[in-house]
């Protein structure tokens, strides 16, 4: 499966009409809701017990972008050291993904606004792992011993604070 069958899937999923509005510039390819959503799923399915906060969702996928954020978040995680330079981008266009992917189904949000993986979100990730897709991103993750629990994410947030 292509990432472009894979997001002809998740169009089919949509019951909804769309109106396509005519942009100047076109999304980049990370920034693309298919690309993103699947990211959020390896994210939550990172995540202790698979349920991750908003914070931490953001978190993870900020330090997938470079492999010294991910360092970072491997030296909290194994309680070896604060981090050096905690900054954290949160990016709004993944918040669009997070909306997207519990509107699909993919996700639940519990009141506590917890995210974690519905059966339908487990499938299409499996899917994805199963396509070959995003390896360089299951990689990074995989580099990051055992599962990211949500106080980790919480440690490196407040790091600034104290």
């Amino acid at each position: 499966m292509t990432a472009s069958d894979l997001g002809a899937d998740v169009l089919g999923w949509l019951d909804a009409p769309l109106n396509f509005v005519a942009r100047p510039d076109p999304v980049a390819p990370n920034d693309r809701p298919e690309r993103r959503i699947a990211l959020c799923l390896m994210v939550v399915d990172k995540s202790w017990g698979g349920r991750a906060t908003w914070k931490a969702v953001h978190v993870l996928s900020w330090a997938l972008k470079s492999h010294s954020r991910l360092e970072m978040v491997a030296r909290l995680r194994d309680g070896t050291g604060p981090a050096d330079r905690p900054v954290v981008r949160f990016d709004p266009a993944l918040d669009r993904a997070l909306d997207l992917a519990v509107g699909l189904g993919f996700l639940a949000r519990s009141d506590a606004g917890v995210f974690s993986l519905t059966p339908v979100g487990q499938d299409a990730l499996s899917e994805v792992r199963a396509a070959g897709l995003f390896v360089d991103e299951e990689e990074a993750l995989t580099s990051v011993k055992g599962k990211i629990s949500n106080s980790s994410v919480e440690r490196l947030l407040e790091w600034r604070t104290k």
